[in-house]
């Protein structure tokens, strides 16, 4: 070796290590500006917490679009933005009425029709707490003052099991009314899972009571006392819009990467973990303003990278605190093949890293055999890895896992701001998130190097499935209101599977329980035990057909 000559390399070697660390350094912080300004306009109060379907939405798509423009990536076959409109439950049509003596109630101020009423319309003189068959029941809907007063009353349970016992002995229709002065008033529930009943139901306040019937007046005083509803329910439905921007390399299969860009609005849609219960701004930075960021800062390094061996499809879901309707539009959208989509990486709340823990939680490690060469504790230096192998989870990706795609979910944990208005920009780690930006960036790179994944189904963990004894092993599609229960995703191993069930069948009876939607569903499982074994009636492709499952 020359040693003098060895000695003035030194400097030289110095110099460029020196120079290579400044430049990424320039380059981390040009990452967190930019981090900075992506979620602190998507989670400012301008956006009003970008609920799916909102202005707030739709301002914060048109945000993400010009993202994409400005890093000369192309809309997903020519358009950036892919609207889907679903059912968000019911909501009472302006033609339907509650009239006492032809004078109408005001809906929803004086009361309203219940959510299980029939579409019928129903009419006779009544006198109150006089209960014929053929007539209109007046009833009073608590039985007791406390009840009233309890701010966990469960009024609409009460409410239904007054109308299922009034039909059996003959009534025609029902008026239930608010017979103490509610504390906690009754409100519509537009998702009521309760099923529809045969005769039209409403519900009456306090107030209208008093003013209609005035109690205070024998009812020999009050002749000819009549009651008319004429119920008319409808879907209620929301337009929401997904973002999709697209590198094509002329590559047989390609590579989704998504996010969710929606949150909850006001909290009005009972998600909210607010404490106050009071209508306050979502701002949702963490959940999900970071994980769009880390999207759209994806998105421009990818464009300007030398990853050749599979195309890019970038996806900003819209309805995903909605159950996940978005990324489930998009996956049933025919210009979609899910056989041509490689893999699925999917990125939501990566924004509040811990400084001191450093943990990161990667899903969906189980869906493909090549996932544990890639991911695990021994090739990342910077963060522990929480390992989780199921590919089923509260996010977009599961959407995919059940189209038969291998996935990944990134996500920094749980914190206490999770669901609350307190979820502000302030709080979010950018220099943590820059960091896991990095470490997806070096997967996506390592991937392009490798051939397609091979899927594997894994099994679902069984979260939330305490208050029944068995499980059926299905993911319901939670915005289905038209009778039955309508199968998106069926989890390998599972009772469900087994019979031969598959998504997009529509569940209407399990043994002698007929199924018109989720709370039929729910009562008809608490049935059944281990080891049962029933008769199911599902509708496939418009023909009904029966199936029989032993539950687990």
């Amino acid at each position: 070796m020359n040693v003098r000559a060895f000695a003035c390399l030194l400097p030289l070697t110095v110099i460029l290590q020196t120079y290579q660390a400044d430049a990424q350094s320039r380059a981390d912080r040009r990452v967190i500006e930019q981090l900075k300004k992506d979620i602190g306009y998507l989670a400012s109060d301008e956006l009003e917490g970008r609920g799916t379907g909102t202005e707030g939405e739709r301002k914060a798509a048109a945000y993400i679009e010009k993202a994409y423009k400005e890093a000369q990536i192309a809309g997903y076959n020519n358009n950036y933005i892919y609207p889907f409109t679903f059912s968000t439950g019911k909501e009472i049509a302006n033609i339907a009425h509650i009239t006492v003596n032809s004078d109408r109630i005001k809906m929803p101020e004086e009361g309203f029709l219940l959510p299980f009423s029939a579409n019928k319309r129903a009419y006779s003189e009544v006198i109150p707490d006089v209960l014929e068959r053929g007539n209109v029941w007046l009833m009073p809907l608590y039985e007791e003052k406390e009840d009233a007063q309890d701010a966990h009353f469960d009024w609409e349970k009460a409410a239904y099991e007054k109308c299922k016992s009034a039909i059996s002995h003959g009534a025609s229709g029902v008026l239930l009314y608010d017979n103490y002065g509610a504390k906690f008033p009754p409100e519509f529930n537009p998702k009521s899972e309760y099923d529809v009943l045969d005769i039209p139901v409403g519900y009456i306040s306090f107030k209208a009571y008093q003013q209609r019937f005035n109690e205070n007046q024998q009812r020999t005083t009050m002749p000819n006392l009549s009651v008319e509803l004429n119920s008319y329910l409808k879907k209620a439905e929301i337009t929401g819009h997904n973002v999709a921007a697209f590198i094509d390399n002329k590559a047989p299969y390609t590579v989704v990467l998504g996010a969710h860009y929606d949150h909850l609005g006001y909290g009005e849609d009972g998600n909210s973990l607010n404490a106050k219960k009071d209508r306050q701004i979502h701002n949702g930075a963490d959940d999900n303003a970071s994980g769009t960021a880390a999207l759209l800062q994806l998105a421009a390094q990818i464009k300007t990278a030398k990853l050749k061996h599979y195309n890019y499809l970038f996806i900003n879901f819209s309805g995903e605190e909605m159950g996940l309707i978005g990324s489930k539009a998009i996956v049933k959208d025919a210009k979609l093949d899910s056989t041509k989509i490689a893999y699925m990486i999917n990125m939501d709340m990566l924004g509040r890293l811990n400084d001191s823990t450093h943990k990161l939680t990667v899903g969906g490690i189980g869906t493909s055999p090549v996932w544990g060469g890639v991911i695990n504790n021994k090739l990342s230096k910077n963060f522990k890895m929480v390992i989780d192998s199921s590919g089923v989870g509260p996010s977009d990706h599961s959407s995919f896992y059940y189209a038969g795609v291998p996935v990944l979910f990134f996500f920094t944990g749980i914190h206490s701001d999770y669901h609350k208005p307190s979820d502000d920009a302030d709080k979010i780690n950018y220099a943590g998130e820059a960091q896991v930006i990095k470490y997806i960036y070096s997967v996506i790179e390592k991937m392009d190097k490798q051939s397609k994944p091979v899927f594997t189904a894994t099994k679902q963990n069984s979260v939330g499935k305490v208050r029944f004894k068995v499980t059926l092993g299905i993911m319901p599609d939670y915005s289905f209101a038209d009778g039955g229960v309508r199968v998106d995703g069926v989890t390998e191993g599972k009772p469900a599977i087994k019979a031969g069930i598959k998504g997009g069948d529509i569940i209407t009876q399990m043994g002698e329980h007929k199924i018109n939607g989720m709370q039929g569903y729910m009562e008809a499982l608490s049935n059944f035990a281990k080891d049962d074994t029933v008769d199911v009636t599902i509708m496939r492709d418009g023909k009904p057909m029966q199936v029989k499952v032993t539950f687990e």
